[in-house]
């Protein structure tokens, strides 16, 4: 299998159409067709299923394809070093979860790289959107977490996507609102019974079956700015995990306030197995787990 063959097999997936991926690269599509038909003789399973409406990968292909990808974006930064004498770019993706403590050590870890040249990815989901993320390859490490008592079921899930799960710690979450909300001056820790008058607004019903916290009313959004807009300006409040504090959230008239009733979260994060960081997810571990 070589890079060029690579390549083209990663620009039909990327198209979902082989003659959209010749018009891509500029080449004829029965160079396309030819190293399909190559590489699947090569490993011995079809790598995509074609139809009217394109090309589709396969289970195994998907396999395949992630793995290369890696060999491939590697190879491009050989190549822009060695051969074409461009400057090496450092590169870093990370995912995480909504409200997940790794977010707050974002902008420091940006202002500590003195490199001129890089590449960072940060992505935000659900849990399942982590980990799909992480062993795709479009992430190199991804950050969760969930109750302990659903640490069998995601461990199980992480080694049949083949990833490893490192803990850091265990968090309580903690009641996010504004500070005009009736609830910000307790100086006690607040019960789900305290709350049960306001809205509850979250990113996930539940995690993996377990709601964090019951509510009658509740609002759910899928990104932080709709999130924040409704803390700011409504009676709602939302259950999060904060860590490395809060700038973001103070800046913008939300406080958090302790809770009672609601079981602490495993955190920790995720990578391919048997695979090697690269220094600018090293950097950005050390600094959520100096130890």
């Amino acid at each position: 299998m070589t890079l060029k063959e690579i390549e083209y097999l990663l620009a039909i997936a990327q198209h979902a159409s082989i003659s959209k991926a010749a018009r891509a690269l500029y080449v004829a599509q029965p160079s396309l067709t030819h190293a399909i038909q190559t590489v699947e003789k090569e490993v011995g399973f079809r790598i995509f299923e074609r139809g009217r409406s394109g090309v589709t990968v396969t289970e195994r292909g998907e396999e395949l394809l992630s793995d290369i990808r890696t060999v491939y974006e590697r190879m491009a930064v050989v190549q822009s070093k060695y051969v074409e004498r461009q400057p090496e770019r450092l590169e870093f993706s990370v995912s995480v979860q909504h409200f997940s403590p790794a977010r707050e050590a974002i902008p420091a870890f940006l202002a500590g790289i003195e490199e001129p040249f890089y590449n960072v990815k940060f992505l935000e989901g659900q849990i399942t959107d982590v980990i799909a993320d992480v062993a795709a390859g479009r992430s190199e490490i991804g950050f969760l977490h969930f109750p302990d008592e659903k640490e069998p079921v995601i461990l199980k899930e992480l080694r049949n996507e083949k990833l490893e799960f490192y803990g850091i710690m265990r968090s309580a979450p903690c009641l996010l609102l504004s500070r005009e909300h009736p609830l910000a001056e307790s100086a006690e820790p607040l019960s789900p019974q305290d709350m049960a008058p306001y809205p509850l607004v979250s990113y996930d019903y539940e995690i993996y079956g377990v709601p964090l916290l019951q509510a009658d009313r509740r609002i759910v959004v899928s990104d932080s700015l709709t999130m924040l807009n409704l803390l700011v300006h409504t009676k709602a409040c939302a259950v999060g995990v904060v860590f490395l504090g809060n700038h973001l959230l103070a800046e913008n008239g939300v406080v958090t306030r302790s809770l009672r009733g609601v079981k602490p979260l495993r955190f920790g994060w995720i990578k391919k197995a048997d695979t090697l960081l690269q220094p600018l997810a090293k950097r950005y571990l050390r600094m959520l787990n100096p130890e």
